[in-house]
Formats: structure tokens, sequence, C-alpha cells
């Protein structure tokens, strides 16, 4: 598991324009899970999920990847090698000449036989679903915005991380792409039993998905807890966020005096009470 015990940031500390990014946050992502983290602009969720590979290291407190402390440089070695991290736009990290090359780049790193390289290659490409036999000798320059990130994230995958970790990676996709990424991240999850650990603004992608939600507000851990919970319980708006499209429409429709219940936050629930309800009358 990942254990964030009393995490504090702090960026130019001592300057003038000294800023507190996060604030004593405490939380542990349990195996195989898949949780998001939301929260408005500068509520601190890109500097949490840097803490977890050790890319930022913490002004206090610890991060703990499966008991190695991310902030000691020999167990973070360790660390690393457990967790992959997927950043905005992943298919500007694209560089070789062909999607092979690409996606072998970090298991010949890792100092892996050619056959090893081979199968992990093989398996990644298959796991985000590109045809390895089409795509192998493929430049990436030449594919579509939704392969390169795929071809982006096999790269990832095959390092076999245990932990993968993304930020906004459904940003600039038009609605089907984004389905396309959601229904790829959580088929990763099942298939492997990786942990996904996910930062976005869509409410409706975050409750289609998600196991928990921690939501950070100036720097704060205000809560963690299922979708229902989160959408039926906070005052969203008050934090700069949305709430996703079913919890609005239902929203609404009880303010009419229709009786549906708080903790409804996706199409489908939304669809099948309404069915279920009035299939009847």
């Amino acid at each position: 598991m990942i254990e964030i015990r009393n995490l504090t940031h702090t960026y130019m500390k001592g300057s003038p324009i000294e800023t507190d990014a996060l604030d004593d946050v405490s939380l542990t992502i349990q195996e195989g899970e898949f949780i998001s983290i939301v929260g408005h602009t500068g509520s601190g969720k890109s500097t949490l999920i840097q803490h977890i590979n050790g890319i930022l290291q913490p002004n206090g407190g610890s991060v703990l990847v499966d008991g190695y402390d991310m902030s000691v440089k020999k167990q973070m070695v360790e660390g690393r090698k457990r967790v992959g991290m997927v950043f905005q736009y992943p298919e500007y990290q694209l560089f070789e000449e062909t999607v092979y090359k690409d996606v072998a780049f970090g298991p010949k790193n890792l100092k892996l036989t050619d056959e090893e390289i081979n199968a992990r290659v093989i398996d990644a490409l298959t796991a985000v679903g590109l045809e390895p036999e089409f795509f192998i000798e493929k430049s990436p320059f030449e594919l579509s915005g939704g392969e390169k990130r795929r071809v982006a994230l096999a790269g990832i995958l095959a390092m076999n991380p245990r932990y993968l970790v993304l930020d906004e990676p459904m940003a600039g996709l038009d609605p089907s792409g984004r389905r396309n990424i959601l229904d790829l991240l959580n088929r990763i999850r099942l298939d492997y039993g990786t942990t996904i650990i996910m930062v976005s603004h869509s409410m409706d992608d975050i409750a289609r998905v998600s196991d928990r939600i921690a939501v950070l507000y100036g720097g704060k851990l205000l809560t963690v807890d299922t979708p229902s919970n989160v959408f039926a319980t906070l005052e969203l708006d008050e934090l700069g966020l949305e709430l996703p499209h079913a919890s609005r429409i239902a929203k609404a429709l009880r303010a009419q005096g229709i009786d549906v219940p708080a903790g409804i936050c996706r199409d489908d629930e939304l669809v099948d009470y309404l069915l279920g309800r009035y299939s009847d009358d």
C-alpha cells in the first residue's frame, strides 16, 4: 500500500512568496483500488502525486510505497520501481523513431534481456488495445492523438508498475476518447491488479470509475470517501467543483418534490432508479 503520513510541502520556503501547497495530509491507498484526487486549481493535487514517486520531497511528514520511504534516497530507488507516473498530455513524451523503441525504453534501462524486453513491449501494447504486429514499426508521430496517448501509457505499463499515477489523463480528448481511456484504465486495474491514482477535474469521469475520492482544498485533505457519499454530503460548488450530471439532475428533481436518493452520481444509476420507480405507472 501507499501510506502518506502528515505530509507538508511549502514552495519557496523562507522567501516573500512562500506558499503552503500541502498541510498535514494523511492518506492510505490500498492495493488494487481506483482512487481519484480532486480539488480546485491550486488545491495541491499535482503536488501530492509528485511526492508519491519522489519527484518532490516533503518539508514534513513522509510517503511510504510498500514500506519504502520516498524521502530516503536508497529506498526511493526501490519505491520508484513500483510507481508509474503519467503526466498531462503524455504523448508529448514520445521521442523514439518507432513505437517499439519508445515502449522498450524503460525496460531497457532496467537492463532486462532482449527476450524480457520484447515480452513486456508486446504485453503493454496489447494491454492498451494496440495490435503489436500492426504498431511496433510505426513512427509514434504518425499516429492519431488517442493512439499516441495509448503508446505513452504502454511505455509506463512496460515497467510493470504496481501503482499507476495519472495527472488529468483525459485532458484534451473528446467524449469518446475520454470514455476509451477510462475503460482502458479500469481494465488495466481489473486484469493486472494495478492500483490507479487519478487526478481529474471531471466529476462525471470520477463518479464512473472511482472506488474512493480524496478531496483537497487549500492544501488540506477535507475527506476521503465513496463517490456516493462525497457527492451527497459535500457542497462542491463552495470548493470550486461541479457535481456530476446525474447528481445535478437528481438535485433538481428533489427540488421539484421528486424523491431521488442523494447518493446517486452516475447516469446509469439515475436511469435505473427512475425506470424502476416509474415502470409501473
